[in-house]
């Protein structure tokens, strides 16, 4: 067992700290005008402590966008059984779409994050540490389209394939729920969840 020193705990504490702030900031309408000064005003440390524990803003994004999907994942994992695998992948949508709803602070970031200009931008070690979860994400996927496939609950096709109409659907899915209404006029969010998940069902299951 790992024993972690005092020191060693004020200092994630007090990184979690920047990134709580930074995430206040973040997720209003001026975030992309934010500066590491406002965040660290608003962690109340000095500059100098936001940039020993992080590189700069671009850091502060990735760490945030890795908080978000490491809790989703852990959100997947840890819900409830159920034996029926076509139930359980249809509230696992369902369950994607409410944590996004619960976390819509982090909005800005995912959706900065996920700009190509960003991708081009990060370091060697993040662009490893997104593919970690993206495969982690699908091993823990996997098992369950593989196992309806295997019952004939679902039309015989790669997993690759339907993994990437699944992520589409997704994607589109939860920009609509990240809209503002003012913008997006096809329903409230129930209507988005209920629809979005029975066309993704209809289309996984692939029969007429």
């Amino acid at each position: 067992m790992t024993i972690v020193s005092r020191k060693q705990r004020e200092f994630q504490r007090r990184e979690e700290d920047i990134l709580d702030a930074a995430l206040v900031l973040l997720s209003q309408s001026n975030w992309e005008s934010v500066t590491v000064e406002q965040i660290s005003q608003a962690a109340e440390v000095g500059k100098g402590t936001v940039y020993t524990h992080f590189s700069g803003k671009e850091e502060l994004y990735f760490r945030l966008m890795h908080r978000f999907h490491r809790g989703l994942l852990h959100r997947l994992r840890n819900q409830e059984s159920d034996a029926d695998v076509l139930r359980y992948i249809r509230h696992s949508f369902e369950l994607v779409f409410e944590f996004h709803l619960e976390n819509s602070e982090y909005r800005y970031v995912v959706d900065h994050c996920k700009r190509v200009d960003f991708r081009e931008r990060a370091d060697a070690s993040w662009h490893s540490t997104f593919k970690e979860i993206d495969e982690a994400t699908r091993e823990w996927s996997r098992p369950l389209v593989e196992s309806a496939i295997k019952q004939g609950l679902i039309e015989k096709r790669s997993f690759e394939e339907l993994d990437t109409g699944i992520h589409a659907c997704i994607d589109g899915a939860i920009a609509m729920l990240w809209a503002s209404k003012d913008w997006f006029e096809y329903g409230d969010d129930d209507q988005i969840i209920k629809s979005a998940t029975s066309f993704m069902m209809a289309g996984l299951i692939g029969k007429a």
